[in-house]
């Protein structure tokens, strides 16, 4: 009985579920098929792109990066050049020490020593570095503002419950970014702007200094030579003397004077090797190297003999020299410093020109709303006025910023006066060099030579004074000095001129 009330349900369940899947795949049918009445037909609209306005923000973001990327550009142009020398192709693949000696022990010219000097000085390594400090600012502008704003979104977005419903201090009263982050901006732009000066600086001042080296250590080869040259000829005059003196033609006197002066050449000779000794350690010591190196010699005999109008270097200075343009990027970053504190101080007091109001900053995503700050408006209206009068005037640090900024300006104002006057001497010690070079090779040296010659024959035949002849040894020897020492100040002068003035002016039309 039991088994055939078993069977009967069974059959009734599968009859049941056979009934149920007919019905339904009849009614999904008959939906699949349902077609609204023709005056509910309406034509489906186009599917619109999701836009949302412009994130200032973002924009400044984007153009700090772009900053960055320039003057990261600006890294690789400081170090093909500077100091008025490029740094030639062959030099860069000789910057090790081994290379470095093969060029110096041969005959070098004056660019292969500024290149070497630019390649491998630890101080331009110094600034250099510092230079490259100075732009990792540019990431640090948007840190503290993008937290601020995913801080801002959070506590706005948040319903706890209890307490008040909207924010107790509105945080874009103190940071009204995208204004102050363009400000931020801005002064890390400075601040990089003036390590970028301060590193042409440094390069320009060693390469003067090796310059000078260069130049100061070609006279010496030179005058080394020449008072050899003297030493040899006043042998040759000792013993004319002593043969005169022993065939009773002259006094004692004339011996020993001449032995007088032979020794004070000789001492002068272990002078001029010491001052050549230092020389080339300071050149050395320029390109990183060890004291006690042989080096070989100048093989640039003659420097730039062109003068410059002076009434050009004037403005070419005022605007190309790194102390006047790094005292002017400092202004620019003390100026936007000051603006940037005006604007984001909360004040005591307020007439409620410039409050916002106090929304999430939450600008893109399914969460964002109309912009909570006006994008347009700069965080000062007009020359310098913040954007509400209130803000931050009575404050004790800035009445000190504002005073230290009109001092920076007098500061530049006198640098730019004294500029003027180091150009006038700087040009004037290059034009006296260079007609003194030309008044004692055109003129003197050869008039001085014809003297030696003379008396020294003349003295041979007895026909003039030993007096005579010393006198025209000493003039032959000084006026020879002379002239080797104005062709180097030549070099000296202009190598001056061209650190004062900022920039090479064989490079300037």
């Amino acid at each position: 009985m039991k088994v055939l009330s078993m069977v009967l349900t069974a059959i009734a369940l599968f009859w049941a579920a056979g009934l149920s899947a007919c019905g339904y795949r009849e009614l999904k049918k008959d939906m699949d098929a349902y077609a609204p009445p023709a005056m509910m037909q309406q034509a489906q609209a186009p599917m619109l792109p999701i836009t949302r306005e412009p994130d200032a923000f973002d924009a400044e973001a984007a153009t700090i990066a772009r900053l960055r990327n320039r003057w990261e550009k600006a890294v690789g142009e400081t170090a093909a050049s500077g100091g008025g020398s490029d740094v030639q192709p062959a030099v860069i693949e000789a910057a090790d020490d081994t290379r470095t000696l093969d060029l110096l022990r041969s005959p070098f010219s004056l660019p292969t020593v500024q290149s070497l000097i630019l390649l491998r000085n630890p101080s331009i390594k110094a600034a250099t570095a510092r230079f490259h400090a100075a732009l990792e600012g540019f990431d640090q502008v948007t840190q503290l503002d993008e937290i601020l704003r995913q801080y801002s979104a959070f506590t706005e977005s948040g319903m706890p419950g209890v307490g008040p419903m909207q924010g107790k201090d509105n945080i874009q009263m103190k940071f009204p970014f995208p204004g102050v982050t363009a400000l931020k901006g801005q002064v890390a732009e400075k601040n990089v702007e003036a390590e970028k000066q301060t590193l042409d600086l440094v390069r320009r001042d060693i390469v003067a200094q090796g310059g000078k080296a260069y130049w100061n250590l070609l006279y010496t080869h030179r005058a080394q030579r020449i008072t050899r040259d003297t030493l040899d000829r006043l042998n040759q005059l000792e013993s004319v003397a002593t043969t005169r003196y022993g065939a009773g033609k002259t006094s004692y006197q004339d011996v020993v004077k001449i032995r007088i002066g032979r020794e004070r050449l000789q001492e002068q000779l272990a002078t001029l090797k010491e001052q050549r000794a230092n020389l080339e350690i300071e050149l050395l010591t320029l390109m990183d190297l060890q004291p006690g190196i042989p080096l070989g010699w100048p093989d640039t005999p003659t420097p730039d003999l062109s003068i410059p109008d002076l009434s050009s270097l004037y403005p070419l200075a005022l605007e190309k020299r790194q102390e006047l343009n790094r005292m002017r990027a400092m202004l620019g970053k003390m100026e936007r410093m000051v603006e940037m504190a005006e604007t984001m101080i909360q004040p005591a007091f307020s007439q409620n020109y410039s409050l916002f109001t106090d929304e999430a900053v939450v600008q893109a995503g399914s969460a964002a709303i109309k912009p909570t700050f006006a994008t347009t408006v700069s965080p000062a209206r007009g020359a310098g006025l913040p954007k509400n009068a209130w803000f931050g005037t009575q404050d004790a640090y800035l009445r000190e910023t504002r005073q230290k900024r009109d001092a920076l300006r007098a500061d530049l104002a006198d640098a730019e006066a004294r500029t003027r006057l180091m150009v006038r001497m700087g040009w004037f010690a290059l034009d006296r060099a260079r007609r003194e070079r030309s008044l004692y090779k055109d003129r003197l040296l050869e008039l001085s030579r014809t003297s030696l010659d003379v008396s020294t024959r003349a003295y041979e035949s007895g026909n003039v004074s030993f007096a005579d002849v010393i006198a025209s040894y000493t003039g032959w020897l000084d006026v020879n000095l002379a002239s080797r020492r104005r062709n180097s100040d030549v070099g000296v002068a202009r190598a001056e001129l061209e650190r004062r003035v900022g920039v090479s002016l064989s490079k300037q039309p």
